[in-house]
């Protein structure tokens, strides 16, 4: 009898803190939270083999700039108008028509015509400045003319002879002695044969095809001077002495 009732009173505690915790965990106003669960990411599967392949991340490629930056106090790039293939048409003092054969690149517009020729097809005439170096050109010849504008005249123009450095170049500036390197550019405004070579423009150009003419003007005043020493001498000895 006495160990049902000690039985029963240890019972009796037991029950009543499982109920307890029951009646806790079923409280609404109580939130649980859950672990994340962390989703597998699939990576690329090699199809012939069935190996997992790592994921390919692509390189970053960087262009190089194409702008040259010019030291201070070098002189600018030149900037070419146009390029062409063309016929002389007219020569005068200064300048030079052209009958326009083929664009290579740039633009002419506004300085060039279309008219018609003695066979009544038009074509473009455009006129190009050169100063001196015209006597270097041929009328009827075909050339690959090089053209840049002039800002203060407003028209283009173009050379046969290379540009000579203004006031003696570098030397006279003193830029060597400043360590500054001046980048070298090609000379945009130049005319040369179809071929790419340049015309000839040395002092003895212009008399080019006129070889007689060269020969007289030797012999001619030799001549002449052969001829009065004689006739001083013959003069001198018909004298009575």
């Amino acid at each position: 009898m006495i160990a049902r009732r000690t039985v029963a009173a240890l019972a009796v505690p037991v029950v009543l803190g499982f109920a307890s915790h029951a009646g806790a965990t079923s409280d609404p106003n109580i939130t649980t939270t859950s672990a994340p669960v962390e989703t597998p990411v699939e990576s690329p599967i090699d199809e012939q083999g069935g190996v997992t392949v790592p994921p390919v991340v692509a390189p970053v490629s960087t262009l190089p700039s194409a702008t040259t930056t010019v030291p201070v106090g070098c002189p600018p790039p030149p900037v070419s108008q146009a390029v062409f293939v063309g016929k002389v048409k007219v020569l005068d003092a200064t300048q030079a028509v052209y009958e326009l054969v083929r664009l290579r690149s740039g633009s002419l517009a506004g300085y060039s015509t279309d008219v018609p020729n003695v066979s009544g097809v038009v074509v473009t005439e455009v006129g190009i400045y050169y100063g001196r170096d015209v006597k270097f050109l041929d009328v009827g010849a075909t050339y690959l003319v090089g053209t840049a504008l002039d800002a203060t005249t407003g028209r283009i123009f173009s050379r046969v002879t290379e540009e000579a450095p203004l006031f003696g170049g570098n030397q006279v500036a003193d830029i060597n002695n400043s360590g500054v390197v001046c980048p070298t550019f090609v000379d945009v405004a130049r005319t040369l044969n179809v071929d790419g070579s340049s015309i000839e423009s040395g002092v003895l150009s212009g008399l080019s095809g006129e070889s007689d003419r060269l020969l007289l003007a030797v012999l001619v005043p030799a001549g002449l001077v052969l001829l009065g020493l004689v006739t001083l001498v013959l003069v001198r000895r018909a004298l009575p002495t």
